[in-house]
């Protein structure tokens, strides 16, 4: 009887993980930019059946406006991806990678940038809906 009890305890733990391991946090919708240096920024995140991911970005800084997109990839809990910049600021880049993690909840995307002038730093965009 234990022999059968601890099986089924094992079996019960195993399913239990693999919910979890299978459970996918969505990124599609709207995120906002948590750079206090820019306003009204804003990006939308959108994956598609293949892992591949949609990105577009806009921001203010100094009443000029910045807009960006890219194309990228998932992979579980990582998404990276190439942007160009299609509205561009004088003297800032106009190509980048990003590389963000999404956070347990769902609710952050936290990573780094780096960009074609060889500047990197962090980057951080929390979700609106």
């Amino acid at each position: 009887m234990k022999i059968k009890n601890s099986l089924l305890l094992l079996f019960a733990l195993l399913s239990i993980q693999i919910g979890f391991a299978q459970h996918k946090i969505s990124i599609d919708g709207v995120w906002k930019d948590d750079n206090a240096a820019v306003s009204n920024a804003v990006a939308i995140f959108s994956e598609q059946d293949n892992n591949q991911v949609v990105f577009a970005h806009y921001l203010e800084w100094n009443d000029q406006k910045f807009i960006e997109n890219g194309i990228g990839i998932r992979d579980g809990n990582t998404i990276t991806y190439t942007v160009k910049v299609t509205t561009p600021i004088e003297g800032w880049a106009t190509e980048g990678i990003h590389t963000l993690v999404i956070s347990s909840d769902g609710k952050r995307l936290e990573g780094t940038y780096s960009d074609n002038k060889n500047r990197s730093g962090a980057i951080t965009f929390i979700k609106v809906n």
